[in-house]
This record gives C-alpha cells, sequence and structure tokens, in this order.
C-alpha cells in the first residue's frame, strides 16, 4: 500500500531541508527544493547563489532545469515542487511557464512571495491570455512548519529572530498545525489544445534521412 499524499508531501519537506543544510554547509543560503512526480523525485537542488556568483541560480529554477530533462512539460502538469519557502516572484514564473501542478512549502514570504505578496502562482490571467504558462497550481502551505523553522533557526539564531521579527519569511497568523490549501485553477481551451498538440508531438518519430540525402548534406 502507497503511502498517502500527507505522507508524500511530509517526506518531501523532509528531503527539502535536508537540501537547505547541506546549501548552509557550502556557504549558501538554507533553501532546497524537490520536484515529484507520482511520488518519486525526479530532480532536487539547492542554492547556488554564491558558489556561482548568479542571483538566478534559485533551488527551484535548477531544479526545474533538471525537471524539464527528466519530463516533459506535460507530465511536469501532474508534478509537484516542494519547497522550504515559498518561491519568489522569479522562481514562480518559472513554474508557471513549466506547466507544474502543485507548488507545496512550509514558511510563507509576505514581501517576496510569488503567491503570497505577487499573486503569480495564482493569477488566472496570466495563463488566459499568454497560454505558454500553464494553468495556476494547486498551491499548499504549512507543512512541516516547526521543522523548518527550527531548520532556519539552527542555520543563523540572530538572522531568524530578525527575520520573524520583520516578518520576512513566516506568517504572524501561522499556525504550526495548520496546512492551508488553494485548489488549482481549470486548463482553459487554449491549454487543452497546446496539451494535445504536445502529446501529439512526442509520438511522431522522425523520418531517417536516406543516403542521398545524408550525401546531399555532407557535399
Amino acid at each position: 500500500m502507497g503511502l498517502s499524499s500527507e505522507a508524500v508531501d511530509k517526506a518531501m519537506m523532509a528531503r527539502c531541508i535536508e537540501l537547505a543544510n547541506v546549501a548552509v554547509a557550502e556557504g549558501e543560503y538554507p533553501f532546497g527544493a524537490v520536484i515529484a512526480l507520482d511520488g518519486q523525485i525526479i530532480a532536487e537542488a539547492c542554492n547556488r547563489t554564491v558558489r556561482d556568483k548568479d542571483l538566478s541560480r534559485h533551488a527551484e529554477v535548477i531544479a526545474l532545469s533538471l525537471a524539464l530533462q527528466a519530463a516533459a512539460r506535460t507530465e511536469l502538469a501532474r508534478a509537484t515542487l516542494y519547497s522550504n519557502v515559498e518561491p519568489c516572484a522569479m522562481c514562480s514564473y518559472c513554474i508557471r511557464e513549466a506547466w507544474v501542478g502543485r507548488v507545496v512549502y512550509a514558511l510563507t514570504s509576505p514581501f517576496m512571495g510569488g503567491a503570497s505578496k505577487w499573486d503569480i502562482l495564482r493569477d488566472r490571467d496570466m495563463s488566459g491570455r499568454v497560454p505558454i504558462f500553464g494553468p495556476a497550481p494547486e498551491v499548499v502551505s504549512g507543512v512541516l512548519l516547526p521543522e523548518v523553522r527550527s531548520a532556519w533557526r539552527a542555520w543563523n539564531p540572530v538572522a531568524w529572530e530578525l527575520l520573524r521579527w520583520r516578518g520576512i519569511l513566516t506568517d504572524a497568523e501561522a499556525q504550526d498545525e495548520l496546512v492551508n490549501v488553494l485548489a488549482a485553477h481549470r486548463r482553459s481551451a487554449w491549454h487543452h489544445a497546446i496539451f494535445i498538440y504536445r502529446r501529439l508531438s512526442r509520438r511522431v518519430k522522425r523520418r531517417p534521412i536516406s543516403a542521398s540525402q545524408q550525401q546531399g548534406i555532407e557535399s
């Protein structure tokens, strides 16, 4: 008998905490991300902004890049992206363009978050007008919240208390046992058409190049 969705969410978030600890050991900030499909991890990453001297190397962006090498966007519509902290605006745009169907995180980010601040993850109009963006995913927050808080506190107690006091990486109204769920939006007609086209395109096999054609290419 397989694990329940709640048990899977907790296991994946625990892995995000492990990745965040790896990031700290490498001199990075404690961010970790995992992408799972059918309960199996297909990509994972931690922040590399310090090591790579590249501000775009957020854990979620790296994980998405790896996931797109392992699965098509039509498959990622069934995938879940896990992060110990709510994805920022940049990461949220990437999540929407990758068509990820579900996003799960622990800590909210009221000043930078792609759901709580900028509403990128939940914006229905964005995908309706620009169909390269997938439908708004289901968004789940608060998973393993106490454990993630503890990991951040262990990283730097003074910095954590400052972040908590300023309300930067936690919701003042959040409760330790409360998991909040925002339902995914339905696909539009545009998205159904794109979805079918991509699936059909993957089935079309390339015809082998004949000897005469190959000769023409080489000449």
